[in-house]
């Protein structure tokens, strides 16, 4: 069991969704596991509370190099491919945020296999918000389940084109796809409730999801 000023840590100031690991660990194919990673996750957590923002980049790199360590060696432990994926997600977690803190941590997370859930209850810096219009068209592509069960995810992008890719495209090979469960959303949203903005790349839109307004699917 992950302790409770590792889960702490992990809550308030990595913004992860402790629930989206808890979960991850109590499923059969990593039950078993579940022991070694938590302990794996304090140490690691140890080691990135005595960064300060004044450390060099070379202490930095050795609190990667240890994260890394023991990741890996978990990984070499087990010839399960998804349990080692799961090992593998929280190595990419934790040295980004050793890294670049919880901007790289949330903008480097993958999502294709499982990763922590990263929820944003905070304006993240840098962004380009300034350079939205004060009510933005937004689009998703995500599972239908989301939309039926008004479940709404916080990534969301300003181009249409972008979503369609990630309803049809991205995840296209991975476990459980199925186009014809996939779906593009469209929203209006204020710019004032906006935590995150890059418009490059994906064009993507972080937002609270409390403040979402009408969305539908679009046609």
């Amino acid at each position: 069991m992950i302790s409770p000023s590792s889960s702490e840590f992990m809550s308030n100031k990595m913004k992860i969704n402790i629930n989206s690991i808890n979960n991850k660990f109590d499923e059969p194919i990593f039950k078993a596991y579940s022991s070694v990673a938590s302990h794996a996750i304090d140490r690691c957590i140890d080691e990135i509370k005595k960064l300060e923002p004044t450390c060099g980049l070379s202490y930095k790199k050795e609190v990667e190099g240890f994260i890394c360590s023991i990741f890996c060696s978990l990984m070499n432990s087990v010839n399960n491919l998804k349990v080692q994926q799961v090992f593998d997600a929280l190595r990419m977690t934790f040295t980004h945020y050793a890294s670049g803190g919880l901007y790289q941590l949330y903008t480097q997370q993958e999502n294709g296999e499982w990763y922590p859930e990263i929820i944003l209850t905070d304006i993240l810096i840098p962004n380009d918000i300034s350079s939205l219009d004060e009510i933005i068209t937004l689009y998703r592509g995500c599972n239908k389940s989301e939309y039926e069960n008004k479940c709404f995810r916080q990534a969301w992008t300003t181009s249409l084109d972008v979503a369609r890719s990630f309803a049809y495209e991205k995840y296209l090979g991975y476990d459980g796809f199925n186009i014809e469960d996939r779906v593009v959303l469209v929203t209006r949203y204020s710019r004032d409730h906006v935590l995150f903005s890059n418009q490059s790349v994906e064009y993507e839109v972080v937002i609270n999801t409390n403040m979402l307004g009408d969305v539908r699917l679009h046609v």
